[in-house]
């Protein structure tokens, strides 16, 4: 029998599999799918995310046994000095640890239900178009397994740019749609905006530590006596401290983790994603690619415990986003738009736990998020195929007797998100209030109540409005002939429901107080910075401050949900509309999403596109076109229309022209001599 570190070894020679897998899947189907027919394009597509999830299982096994498994592999970008050696060394490496490894179990067990599940429901595409659309799935999944396998910022940004363009493509894929192609757009460019900061951030930090591997960084960050006196020597941040270079290279990377993460201010993409397939709404901007932004602070946790000042940014952005992302969320009546913006509040407390040092609760929420939102959007799926594509919540009702496994799973996974005992939201969501109520920001003393009090608030309201999803969508009475004629879907599409909202009640287990087995799991990867934040004052030496913060949650879960009932299922199912009709202007502003979007049309778009016009006009078409194109062509054709007066071709006139040029030679010859 081989050893374990025989087998260890093993595992990681073949670490590589995992991406290559769906990106071999998106290869063959993106070439030949059209040809090889629908169930062959099932097969492989289905066939390929098998395989990663189960190499993900055997390297997540030597990960629960203490390992941490690397992949070495060529070196990839080589920058010479001047000597003419490489001076810069990029490898291309993987690395699975028990933070890593968790998200390698998401995204490919979520995955895989997910891509079940779209067999089924995108089953009326065409053969061209539904090879697309499982070629576009596993070329995410590979660029997302990249983005969490990479040893380094720059493979991180590799995967970070795949899945955004998966992402653009996905949102647009029914493109002959031009709201759906906006919407594609739309999400793309809002993207590109926090890449950029995840750009400065990433040279930012190659600049200080001349490295971008995670763990060369670390190692660098372990030996720093003193970061906030010891200054840089040379370099761009020369004669600044260590913590105040830091400070601004995470702060560019917390603006791409907003890009990608939909938080304020960079938010406003994620809702109109929706316009993509449902199963693209259940991995990528619910269980996965939104994520990301979570999992770059979470992995960088040993360089954000040296930033104090970061973090208490990273934790004041996510407490924002959760409670006004919900407040939107209160009104809206499309059932995907609900769970957008469910999603964007949901991030919002993730960023309160790894910006306040909660790394594992913000980890654990990804976690337990990922198996309930994924089973939330694709209940939302299942209703729609079940109603003829229909969206709106007010047209439904009374869908638990007709679609009864749909409304099972889906009121399971509703408690879970609002934080019911003993569901896996409640262990999670409130693991990070309790934690960040007791945390001691030192250079914002003040954070951790503020954030506290909004992140509460933000659960009251999602305690509120995904009631009130559920009870307009499955209680009461059918509103319309199509919710009278609802059906349920097929076991394709509702056996996935079940297995994620199973997952669902049973991740509770890790977060279980007093015992919390998955803190104790990624205490290896985020011992260095809680370590810190201990000595320095900002947590507790205890995970948590008693029982008091989770019964105060679990009441603010019931207070939500039983107003909900009563406004939407219960006596007082008149009040909605009465304060509709009191409160007009503020039903509509909260109706119109705040008006973000116009906000954002007036100050940043049009003041764009007015500059680009004057650029164009003055630049392009003035001086490119009007002076150096068009203006040396008409140079050179008023030159050429003078000497065309002389050169006509007649041969008299020339023969004329050249008697006169040689007589007035002659005479000048002579004329000189003479004198």
């Amino acid at each position: 029998m081989p050893s374990i570190e025989a087998s260890t070894a093993a595992a990681e020679s073949y670490l590589w599999a995992i991406i290559l897998l769906p990106l071999a899947g998106a290869l063959i189907n993106g070439l030949v799918g059209r040809r090889i027919g629908k169930a062959n394009v099932t097969l492989l597509a289905i066939a390929v995310m098998v395989g990663a999830f189960s190499i993900s299982c055997v390297e997540f096994y030597h990960v629960l046994h203490g390992n941490t498994l690397h992949f070495h592999g060529f070196p990839w970008i080589q920058v010479a000095g001047p000597d003419g050696r490489a001076m810069v060394t990029i490898p291309w490496g993987l690395t699975v640890d028990q933070l890593s490894g968790t998200l390698l179990l998401v995204v490919t067990g979520v995955g895989t239900l997910i891509h079940i599940y779209s067999a089924s429901y995108m089953s009326h595409e065409d053969e061209a178009g539904y090879a697309r659309f499982f070629t576009y799935l596993n070329l995410f999944v590979a660029a997302m397994l990249t983005l969490v396998l990479g040893d380094s910022l720059i493979l991180t940004f590799v995967g970070w740019e795949g899945v955004g363009l998966c992402s653009y493509l996905l949102i647009g894929f029914w493109y002959t749609d031009p709201q759906k192609a906006f919407a594609g757009r739309k999400a793309f460019v809002t993207n590109r905006i926090g890449d950029f900061g995840f750009l400065i951030g990433v040279f930012s930090l190659f600049s200080i530590f001349g490295t971008a591997s995670y763990g060369q960084i670390q190692q660098l960050a372990e030996g720093l006596r003193s970061p906030a006196t010891t200054l840089i020597t040379n370099g761009v941040f020369a004669g600044h401290s260590y913590q105040a270079a830091i400070t601004f290279a995470l702060l560019g990377l917390f603006v791409g983790a907003c890009g990608k993460s939909a938080q304020l201010p960079l938010y406003v993409w994620l809702p109109d994603a929706m316009a993509g397939p449902t199963p693209v709404s259940a991995l990528i901007h619910a269980a996965t690619m939104v994520t990301a932004g979570v999992y770059l602070v979470a992995r960088n946790a040993f360089l954000f415990s040296l930033a104090p000042a970061a973090m208490a940014t990273v934790t004041m952005v996510g407490a924002a986003t959760a409670l006004f992302a919900a407040l939107i969320a209160f009104v809206q009546n499309d059932i995907k738009k609900v769970l957008a913006y469910s999603t964007v509040s949901q991030l919002g407390f993730m960023f309160i736990g790894v910006g306040s040092g909660l790394w594992w609760a913000g980890i654990l929420h990804l976690v337990t998020h990922a198996f309930f939102k994924a089973c939330l959007f694709l209940g939302a799926g299942s209703v729609m195929h079940g109603m003829g594509d229909e969206t709106d919540v007010q047209k439904m009702g009374g869908l638990a007797r007709k679609m009864p496994w749909t409304a099972l799973t889906f009121g399971i996974s509703t408690l879970a998100i609002t934080g019911f005992v003993p569901l896996s939201g409640f262990f999670s969501k409130d693991a990070i209030l309790a934690g960040v109520h007791g945390s001691h920001n030192p250079v914002a003393p003040w954070v951790g109540t503020a954030a506290y009090t909004l992140g509460s608030l933000a659960a009251l309201g999602t305690a509120f409005y995904m009631s009130r999803l559920f009870f307009l969508t499955f209680t009461g009475k059918p509103r319309t002939h199509a919710a009278e004629h609802a059906h349920e879907s097929s076991p394709i599409m509702t056996v996935p429901l079940m297995v994620l909202a199973l997952l669902a009640i049973v991740a509770l287990w890790l977060g279980l107080p007093g015992i919390e087995p998955f803190a104790k799991f990624t205490e290896p990867v985020f011992a260095a910075g809680t370590e810190r934040l201990q000595a320095v004052g900002h947590l507790p030496h205890e995970g948590h401050e008693g029982m008091g913060p989770f019964v105060i949650a679990w009441i603010i879960a019931a207070a939500g949900t039983f107003v909900a009932w009563l406004m939407y299922s219960g006596p007082l199912s008149a009040a909605p509309a009465r304060l509709a009709r009191a409160f007009p202007a503020t039903y509509r502003f909260a109706v119109d999403k705040f008006r973000v979007d116009e906000l954002y049309q007036f100050l940043v778009i049009e003041p764009t596109r007015f500059a680009a016009y004057i650029l164009w006009r003055i630049v392009d078409v003035f001086a490119i076109d009007g002076l150096l194109v068009n203006g040396v062509a008409r140079a050179i054709g008023f030159i050429s229309s003078v000497f065309r007066l002389a050169q006509n071709g007649d041969v008299q006139r020339y023969a004329a022209i050249m008697a006169v040029a040689a007589a007035v030679i002659l005479w000048s010859v002579l004329g000189v001599g003479g004198h």
